[in-house]
């Protein structure tokens, strides 16, 4: 049994993608309704302002240092980023790509979402994968997020997934791929020859029923990947590691298939992580992790969440 100690040097996680917005409202509304998407249309650029500081905070309470935050508009997560002296990135939707500010454009925290390359032609493909090349920015696509979208893709392009990025150039890039419950051992492998970063959303793709990621091949393959809270409010970054661990043994019926190290530096940002601290299991209770856990802006955070509340109360009337 490890002394209290050294569970308290892993303090500064990294989340490699969480929904400001969703994050923000999960609690109190449905994001799976189908006027959620009327709801993020209504609001106002303030509003947006208070739902993203909301997010950022839990992030921070929760311990995470290098954020990785989806918003609508990059104004407004580069300003909350930098409020709280954040590292990460900002990502928007490939979709405003003609509407994107110049910050965005010359600065390095910009990160442009594919949400799924059914929703853009060979056109507009080539265009985003065009851009990222001019300006050196970073490119995220989910990829097959369920079994229904990934035959599509496969019908309409006749290729598999990660064929259809290798033949677009987006593989040569600084590429992230998020959403890979379905891809196959031939796709994994494909990956290996690039320098390829995904992202694992356990927790989100569970909520969501998105099926159970096996990272053995994964790891096997020697892939890079990181972890993140995906759509959900709640960031526990300990979580996201163990439920992984845990669907990948039950899967291959091996317990002890993947290491707490292996996952630990997924998780964790390496200046954090030492012979000491990669020791701990992920199977203690979280409590014995963090129950001297110091809480930041505790007052400002439900402050922001009785003025979450009297949005999401605001804008329902609108729609």
């Amino acid at each position: 049994m490890h002394s209290k100690e050294n569970y308290f040097k892993i303090n500064h996680f990294i989340n490699y993608y969480c929904d400001a917005l969703k994050c923000a409202v999960g609690e109190f509304l449905n994001i799976d309704d189908d006027k959620y998407c009327d709801f993020i249309n209504c609001l106002n650029i303030e509003e947006e302002k208070v739902l993203t500081e909301l997010a950022v905070l839990k992030n921070l309470e929760a311990g995470v240092k290098n954020l990785y935050l989806k918003v609508k508009n990059f104004n407004v997560g580069q300003s909350i980023l930098e409020k709280y002296n954040l590292n990460g990135y900002i990502i928007v939707s490939a979709n405003v790509l003609e509407n994107l500010p110049t910050s965005a454009l010359t600065g390095n925290r910009l990160i442009l979402e594919i949400e799924s390359i059914l929703n853009y032609n060979v056109s507009q493909l080539s265009k985003i994968v065009d851009f990222v090349a001019r300006t050196d920015s970073k490119v995220l696509i989910n990829l097959g997020q369920d079994l229904e979208e990934l035959g599509k893709i496969v019908n309409l392009y006749n290729r598999s997934p990660v064929e259809i990025l290798e033949d677009f150039g987006f593989l040569d890039r600084d590429c992230f791929i998020k959403g890979l419950n379905f891809i196959d051992k031939e796709d994994q492998k494909i990956l290996k020859n690039y320098n390829t970063f995904l992202i694992f959303s356990p927790s989100s793709d569970g909520y969501e029923g998105k099926g159970a990621i096996n990272l053995y091949n994964f790891i096997y393959n020697d892939l890079k990947f990181g972890f993140s809270s995906g759509n959900c409010y709640n960031i526990d970054m300990l979580a996201e590691a163990r439920l992984a661990k845990l669907n990948t043994n039950n899967l291959m019926y091996d317990v002890s298939l993947v290491s707490d190290e292996v996952l630990l530096n997924s998780i964790c940002l390496q200046e954090d992580l030492n012979p000491i601290t990669t020791k701990i299991e992920l199977d203690l209770p979280i409590k014995n992790l963090f129950e001297n856990k110091i809480i930041i802006h505790q007052e400002n955070l439900e402050s922001l969440k009785v003025m979450a509340k009297e949005i999401i109360k605001k804008v329902k009337e609108k729609i």
